[in-house]
């Protein structure tokens, strides 16, 4: 019986190894909203004054996508929460996935806050308009018209009184759409996600201890 026991323990630890190495994969999404988030399928237009808020809209955006060796201007990397007046920058490469968090203050509400949940880890965020325009081509939703290099759109490289932080695969926000010389701004964020794919070997050694699992318990 101990060595039944034994056996079946040790085969629910080498499953878990083997999930926790090829777990992260591809087609990440967007697997729960709270507060003033929705989720939205991506739409034709994030234009200023398509979509007014509250709520702040997200929604899914590319998959897989190889951000090569050379980096990707990003703005925060990992998990921690930022604010405030300091300029926050970093460089990312990997295999993403990106989602996109849209507040358009245009409906004279300022403030919203909520969190977002993710299938996968966030590897990085882009809050600053010139980073955001950077990706658009490239990182955002095949369709969608976004605010590329208009100055209404987010902020700098500063979040000022906007918040975010970062656990895991949740992000909580609390995102200001204005300033004293310009109100009713936009603020948006561009949330990178660990898109790896899982390797074939890793699939079929998942595949065998399951099998093997199986058996000790037979």
């Amino acid at each position: 019986m101990l060595t039944s026991t034994l056996n079946n323990q040790l085969a629910h630890i080498t499953t878990a190894a083997l999930i926790a190495a090829a777990s992260t994969h591809a087609d990440a999404a967007i697997i729960g909203t709270t507060g003033q988030a929705a989720l939205i399928g991506a739409p034709v237009s994030a234009l200023y004054g398509a979509l007014p808020g509250a709520p702040a809209y997200c929604w899914n955006e590319q998959s897989s996508f190889l951000i090569p060796a050379v980096g990707l201007n990003v703005n925060v990397i990992g998990n921690g929460f930022w604010t405030g007046p300091t300029a926050n920058s970093a460089m990312y490469a990997g295999n993403v996935d990106s989602h996109f968090v849209h507040f358009d203050a245009s409906s004279g509400v300022a403030n919203v806050s909520g969190t977002i949940t993710f299938s996968s880890q966030i590897v990085a965020v882009i809050y600053e308009s010139a980073y955001l325009s950077m990706t658009d081509f490239a990182l955002g939703a095949p369709g969608t018209a976004y605010e590329t290099g208009n100055p209404l759109r987010s902020s700098t490289a500063a979040l000022m009184l906007s918040q975010i932080t970062v656990a895991g695969n949740v992000l909580t926000f609390n995102l200001w759409a204005q300033a004293a010389m310009m109100q009713n701004r936009m603020s948006e964020l561009r949330v990178l996600t660990d898109g790896t794919v899982p390797t074939p070997g890793a699939l079929a050694l998942l595949g065998l201890a399951g099998v093997a699992a199986r058996r000790r318990k037979r």
